[in-house]
């Protein structure tokens, strides 16, 4: 005779042997099969005697009825199949159920686990590289380390060449200011600049004669 083995939310299994032309499964007290589980509509679904076989017809519930994953409203059953009435799992079988089901409770069968895995999703990108941790301290910006200071020896000090560059300059700077100058007094006054200076600084300068008196 076909059953249906109906695994409990806690634990514990049912073997509910399929003697009726309709069995009503729900979570109202006037079930065929009482479903405690909350997941589980009041009249929740059906499972009808026919010529061809069993078939589970859902009536309605707020969960849905699936077999084999798959949500249904009718669909005729064959053995071994998985029926989920909300989140109560359940097996059809076309004759008893077996044996050992019937002389200790088991986990609830999974779903999923009847399913093919899903096949590996492979990528064609190339891993990226993976960061280069972070030297101990404070991180400097990107501007700092672009433009933070040089490592010794990475070019040469020019504070030395800086200094004479200067010197080279100012020199250059009165050079051109005598030079000018001389020009000027020499198309001014018709006369040496450099003599003409001399001759005023010391050649005008008075002589002055010491005479020392006798003594008396």
């Amino acid at each position: 005779m076909a059953s249906v083995v109906f695994y409990m939310e806690d634990g514990t299994t049912l073997v509910h042997k399929l003697e009726s032309d309709v069995t009503a499964i729900g979570r109202h007290p006037d079930s065929d099969v009482v479903l405690t589980c909350p997941s589980s509509s009041g009249r929740h679904a059906v499972i009808k005697s026919s010529e061809d076989g069993y078939y589970v017809q859902d009536m309605g519930s707020s969960n849905g009825t699936r077999v084999n994953g798959a949500e249904i409203e009718e669909a005729l059953l064959k053995d071994g199949d998985r029926v989920g009435f909300g989140d109560v799992q359940s097996v059809f079988y076309a004759g008893d159920a077996p044996s050992v089901l019937e002389e200790k409770p088991v986990a609830a069968p999974s779903i999923a686990k009847s399913l093919p895995p899903p096949a590996p999703v492979v990528s064609a990108e190339v891993p990226a590289a993976a960061p280069r941790p972070a030297p101990a301290g404070r991180a400097l910006s990107p501007v700092r380390r672009a433009y933070g200071k040089p490592a010794a020896g990475s070019y040469p000090d020019t504070t030395e060449s800086g200094c004479m560059t200067g010197l080279i300059v100012t020199g250059l700077f009165v050079i051109a200011f005598v030079v000018g100058l001389a020009m000027r007094h020499s198309k001014e006054m018709e006369g040496n600049l450099m003599i003409d200076l001399k001759d005023k600084l010391f050649g005008s300068m008075p002589k002055i004669k010491i005479e020392r008196k006798a003594d008396e």
